[in-house]
């Protein structure tokens, strides 16, 4: 009687995993949290509709430190086009940073992506330095409710200056987004950064009332609240995050989806 009861408990929390829930409620969770990561893990929006979104933040609250990027994505049935623009720094010194890439959608559950990246950093009084790099993605959704995905920024080691002594940071992450009841996304991403520490991440995010989203991010670096208004086909979104011994990073962004969540 107790194996027949054990496997019962098994047969339906795997059923629970893998069956999807009636409506779009986690379907808008993953568009907006596909939309906010695109920039770092392309993949996981393979699966969302086409969008262009915008991001400026201000690191440690420090003029010097501003970041602002325009990222925008066409989908075209399985195929999807990249495209984005960054800088960091200000006006005496930082980078800017160019990104095309190109995605495939296979079977609605297999995603692979690939990015080609043009650097140029900028400093008063010295020449510009080129550099180029690459990064892959990968994602599997395994359910409308679960899905899995990792990312490989420059895995081939190109070097500041195309031929200079300074190697890109390599970066590579593995993520996991689930989603347990109605209007609630769990996800947990582990990245290493080469040179550079590990990092784990965990974020909640969910949806109260119909316009409003919520999230809370914590990992062993920093600290986050997320306070979203979504609108039909638009998404703005206001963001702190605590770097621990550090300050505060503020964030504003915003997007615009072809489709209604």
């Amino acid at each position: 009687m107790k194996t027949k009861k054990l496997l019962k408990i098994l047969v339906f929390n795997c059923l629970w995993t893998v069956l999807p829930f009636a409506g779009t409620a986690q379907d808008a969770l993953f568009r907006v949290y596909s939309a906010e990561t695109a920039a770092e893990r392309p993949s996981v929006s393979c699966f969302t509709p086409s969008q262009i979104g915008l991001h400026i933040r201000n690191d440690f609250c420090t003029k010097e430190m501003m970041f602002a990027e325009i990222t925008g994505q066409l989908t075209l049935r399985k195929n999807v086009l990249f495209a984005s623009v960054n800088h960091y720094g200000y006006a005496n010194y930082g980078e800017l940073k160019l990104s095309v890439g190109y995605g495939r959608n296979f079977g609605d559950r297999f995603a692979m992506t690939a990015q080609v990246f043009y650097l140029m950093a900028h400093a008063r009084g010295y020449p510009a330095r080129h550099s180029l790099c690459a990064d892959f993605g990968f994602a599997y959704r395994l359910s409308p409710k679960l899905m899995l995905d990792a990312a490989f920024y420059n895995p081939f080691m190109l070097r500041y200056g195309i031929v200079g002594q300074e190697v890109i940071p390599m970066k590579f992450t593995v993520g996991c987004s689930y989603a347990p009841v109605r209007k609630l996304l769990t996800t947990l991403s582990l990245s290493k950064t080469q040179p550079g520490a590990w990092e784990v991440c965990g974020l909640f995010l969910t949806q109260p009332i119909e316009p409003l989203l919520l999230a809370a991010e914590c990992s062993n670096s920093h600290l986050g609240v997320y306070v979203g208004w979504r609108h039909r086909r638009l998404l703005f979104s206001v963001r702190a995050t605590w770097h621990y011994r550090i300050s505060v990073s503020p964030e504003i962004g915003g997007f615009y989806f072809r489709e209604t969540p």
